[in-house]
């Protein structure tokens, strides 16, 4: 059998295409801008005056619409969202620019007309562009499939095949893998054979009678795909169900990562100490508030499981009335351990997590990883999740990729698993540009909790 990975299924250049036609029409607008300000073909000298201020306010921008979510899944699938979310970001975008053109001497552009004139049409041009680029990454013709498989995993695939644009395949056949092997054949001939791809669950035990005749007959004619590892594709996450020691010897232990974590590291040391910074720069006005709010302690020490199930120990500024970490119910605020009135604040801002930075500095911790579970809980979990403690072999992070993907902590075993899949995800996959999508998404979450 084959698993072909060059499928029509996500464009994954999707977002450097969006951000290359933002680019492009940022700097169009800046020409269109001073066209209609000086009434005519701008000389060279105008162009160099602006280039190097308006090359600053490009980038600036680019990772503003990365922080309000342009290049992301969800803005595609809302397109009538995407006209207010442009406007929004190039609010923010036109102030931070003022603000670098007000406040550094250096970028001082006049007459400042021509920034107001600037935003306004750059935010014509790009809502323009978006609403017409996002039709082009719908795959309008999509190709027909038959999908052979059970279980939730395979639901969900089905289900995102009729609904995500973006995904060029559409479902023609559903087959249990349970049936007899002349059934499946059956099924597959139906309709003379009209699909291009088989998406097949190759690891079920049910469909091993079927697989030399499927071999035989449809291996030239039709691509056959494994159902895991396109789950894993469209949703950023490891089906648990594949999960086994095989597996987890082939995917986990073999990695060779020891350039990226040289670097990983070095990077946790420095933006480690600027974390430890802004702590002691916060810390007074955090003890104050906290000493008023309820005069209880300021900082909580924590036992959580580190990297190979090693006990590490970190603090963070207390936003509970109690220090108790081995429930569900603590990290949620209910029952009778309540989030205090500044721990309120201090949650939403992560601030209480700042403290960690010693952790992080000592190594027991990295910026990104799987987040610690507290001791007691991570027993617990071990003991009720198979293979729960796969997601230790790295160490555990202030961040993650659980934590972007998943809407709110854990509160259930079955939430945990959830985000046991996008823990072993980011195992299988870390790199350094995995990371910077990790740290940007946790800004922009930050930002959306400040907002509201």
């Amino acid at each position: 059998m084959r698993s072909n990975h060059t499928i029509p299924v996500l464009n994954k250049k999707e977002p450097l295409i969006l951000g290359l036609g933002d680019l492009a029409l940022m700097a169009f607008s800046l020409w269109a801008a001073l066209v209609l300000r000086y009434g005519g073909v701008p000389g060279t000298d105008l162009l160099q005056a602006h280039a190097a201020p308006f090359a600053i306010v490009f980038v600036i921008s680019l990772f503003v619409f990365y922080i309000g979510g342009l290049y992301g899944r969800a803005v595609h699938i809302a397109r009538s969202s995407i006209p207010g979310i442009v406007i929004r970001v190039q609010i923010a975008n036109g102030l931070l620019a003022v603000a670098l053109f007000y406040l550094i001497p250096n970028f001082v552009v006049t007459p400042r007309l021509n920034l107001l004139v600037y935003i306004v049409l750059s935010t014509i041009f790009i809502i323009l562009w978006r609403l017409n680029a996002y039709s082009l990454f719908s795959l309008r013709r999509k190709s027909p499939a038959v999908v052979i498989g059970s279980g939730s995993e395979a639901d969900d695939l089905v289900m995102e095949m009729s609904r995500n644009p973006r995904l060029g395949l559409y479902c023609r056949e559903r087959v249990d893998p349970s049936a007899p092997a002349a059934d499946i054949i059956r099924a597959l001939e139906k309709g003379d054979g009209q699909f291009q791809y088989v998406i097949a669950d190759l690891d079920d035990p049910r469909l091993e009678p079927a697989l030399p005749q499927l071999y035989s007959r449809f291996f030239a004619k039709a691509r056959i795909i494994d159902l895991h590892e396109l789950y894993e594709e469209v949703y950023d996450r490891i089906p648990l169900s594949r999960m086994s020691h095989a597996w987890i010897m082939s995917a986990v232990s073999a990695l060779d990562t020891g350039i990226y974590d040289f670097g990983k590291r070095a990077l946790d040391v420095v933006l480690g100490a600027l974390v430890g910074a802004i702590a002691c720069v916060l810390y007074p006005f955090v003890a104050v508030a906290i000493k008023l709010d309820d005069r209880g302690p300021i900082f909580i020490a924590q036992e959580r499981i580190g990297r190979n199930g090693t006990r590490i120990r970190i603090y963070k500024f207390r936003s509970m009335q109690r220090n108790e970490t081995d429930k569900w119910v603590v990290e949620s605020g209910q029952g009778d351990n309540k989030i205090t009135r500044v721990g309120r604040f201090l949650r939403a801002s992560r601030i209480d997590e700042l403290p960690q930075a010693l952790a992080i500095l000592r190594g027991d911790m990295s910026l990104i990883g799987p987040r610690p579970d507290a001791a007691g809980l991570g027993i617990r979990l071990e003991k009720e999740i198979p293979y729960y403690q796969v997601r230790t072999v790295i160490a555990p992070g202030l961040t993650g990729w659980a934590q972007v993907c998943q809407d709110k902590p854990p509160q259930s075993v079955e939430e945990t698993k959830l985000r046991l899949s996008y823990d072993l995800y980011y195992i299988t996959h870390r790199s350094l540009g995995l990371d910077l999508a990790i740290a940007l998404r946790t800004l922009r979450t930050l930002l959306s909790r400040l907002g509201a």
